[in-house]
């Protein structure tokens, strides 16, 4: 099972808003992030990359 960690960018820096994301809907507005225990975390923004090899998700401001 690959998991990955989502980071938000803020002021070019990355922060770790969820670990171990299993799922990952978005709706133009907020990105909805639910991780390995079904926790979900709604983080507003948008997707700016989901890189699967690195395990990586970045969400950009909107």
């Amino acid at each position: 099972m690959c998991l990955s960690d989502a980071y938000e960018i803020k002021d070019g820096k990355q922060n770790l808003v969820c670990s171990r994301v299993c799922n990952v809907s978005a709706d133009g507005e907020n990105v909805t992030l639910t991780d390995l225990m079904g926790i979900r975390k709604i983080v507003p923004g948008k997707l700016k990359k989901v890189d699967l090899m690195s395990n990586v998700i970045l969400i950009e401001p909107c």
